[in-house]
């Protein structure tokens, strides 16, 4: 059996293990091996795990360029994320280990499958384990959020699941054969009309849209990412929002490239709204992790206008290069933020801002990784967010330069709102407090979390041409089909 194929079965093994083993060793184990093996994974593979002939229903296996580093830093994030978990303050870990586990086979497949079908199946289930995680051991307003993230992203999924069936019995009608592969659906969609080419990309594009998520339709990330556990906010910013937009990449724009052609300053215009909206938004907050919220927001609509942003005809290189690479770099820091705020909570069970003054005296190790992290949200030079967000602002100034002046100006916007939590929160007097009494830096298993998401940080920031190659060749797949 290859790699690939053992990174997808190891968490789906490790899932029925916890249940029988009931320790959260069982998801260190099984996520530090599935971590392992998808470093082995060859960029280039292809091959399908088939569950019905008769039905066309397979999961067809693919990697390459634009996915191979999304699997490395989905096995990444779910390691840390079961290692944060034996030092946390938790209730019913035994539960919480299963679906997690559970979460990571559900996730992997989302990115390694061309099979249309499977993805929506794999793009759907993941919302029962999450569901759950949220709801359980979530805070505050804690089922409303659950029910309020999947309730929106499943209602944007009939609009795909609608599109992917029409398109599949177009297929058949034309092959004979019930067929949901990428290749079948190219095939059969280029010869629509442009009206009837449209309404089947908006199927796709809300579903995405809603998963990224992208201005109007974002509402239920707030609530999602503040109420959810530490280890729920990490994988919700870290991975599940790159599905919406990796999907973008792998399925609409090679379905329906004419239409992205014809529609990619509507959906820019949509993406750039999103980059300023989020930071305004971001600005207002009093609650940590809800300004980082809408700091996703923000930073993810620097992916989607790098993956719409056009020049001569065809979108720009440099913009899908930083659309990728800032979905890596922003699953990195992003994710980090996420675990350090559930450090501060585990110590002081609070949130809010006005909390907090000068801690830095008390945490000055968090306080440096918290900057560290800070800085590549922003995008400072020598991390890996100022390559992504130089790379997509060079993208949007060849298609059109207001968007790239605007984009450049939501950059400034970030580091205005990241700078000012870091003031309010880091320094200044040390507030005589209850809270206070019980904040101590961080150690052990939170240090070494920290330590290697800050050296990837690096990494992509001070030696980006490795990750650049790598990208380059799933681009390629796109800039074809364009």
């Amino acid at each position: 059996m290859d790699a690939l194929k053992i990174t997808f079965l190891l968490p789906l093994i490790g899932t029925v293990l916890s249940v029988f083993i009931r320790t959260p060793w069982i998801g260190v184990v099984f996520s530090a091996l599935t971590f392992i093996s998808s470093l082995f994974i060859p960029i280039g593979y292809v091959g399908s795990i088939v569950l019905s002939e008769y039905l066309g229903f397979k999961i067809s296996l693919y990697v390459d360029g634009l996915n191979i580093l999304l699997i490395i830093l989905t096995t990444g994030l779910f390691l840390l994320v079961f290692l944060y978990s034996l030092v946390e303050k938790r209730i019913r870990k035994d539960e919480y280990t299963f679906l997690f586990l559970l979460l990571e086979f559900l996730i992997i497949p989302t990115f390694i499958t061309k099979n249309v079908l499977a993805f929506y199946f794999f793009f759907d289930a993941i919302l029962i384990p999450m569901f759950f995680i949220i709801g359980i051991w979530g805070t505050g307003r804690k089922i409303y959020s659950a029910y309020k993230f999947v309730i929106f992203t499943f209602f944007g999924s009939v609009f795909f699941l609608v599109s992917v069936i029409y398109i599949a019995s177009l297929v058949y009608r034309e092959t004979g054969k019930l067929s949901f592969e990428l290749e079948d659906f190219i095939s059969v969609v280029k010869d629509l009309g442009e009206t009837e080419k449209l309404i089947l990309f908006l199927g796709f594009f809300i579903a995405f849209a809603v998963k990224i998520p992208l201005v109007p339709v974002h509402v239920w990330l707030p609530d999602a990412h503040t109420e959810a556990p530490t280890g729920g906010s990490v994988i919700l910013a870290g991975i599940l929002l790159k599905i919406g937009s990796y999907a973008f990449l792998r399925f609409a724009i090679p379905i329906f490239p004419d239409v992205v052609r014809e529609y990619s300053f509507y959906i820019a215009i949509i993406s750039v709204l999103g980059i300023v909206y989020g930071a305004f938004l971001a600005l207002a907050q009093k609650d940590i992790k809800r300004l980082i919220a809408y700091s996703s927001v923000s930073h993810m609509g620097y992916v989607m206008l790098g993956s719409v942003a056009l020049f001569g005809n065809k979108i720009t290189y440099e913009g899908l290069q930083g659309a990728v690479l800032q979905m890596v770099n922003h699953g990195v820091a992003t994710g980090a933020l996420f675990f350090l705020i559930g450090m501060i909570y585990e110590r002081t069970h609070s949130r809010m801002i006005d909390d907090y003054s000068g801690i830095a005296k008390k945490v000055p190790l968090l306080t440096t990784f918290f900057i560290i992290f800070s800085l590549s949200s922003i995008g400072f030079p020598s991390t890996g967010g100022f390559v992504g967000e130089l790379l997509v602002i060079l993208g949007a100034m060849k298609y059109n330069l207001a968007f790239g002046i605007i984009t450049a100006t939501g950059a400034i916007l970030s580091a205005g709102y990241m700078l000012y939590l870091i003031l309010r929160v880091f320094f200044g007097e040390l507030r005589k407090s209850e809270l206070m009494e019980e904040l101590n830096d961080i150690k052990g298993i939170e240090v070494l979390i920290s330590v290697i998401l800050s050296i990837f940080v690096f990494l992509i920031g001070i030696f980006p041409s490795p990750f650049m190659e790598i990208i380059k060749g799933g681009i390629d797949f796109i800039w074809k089909h364009l």
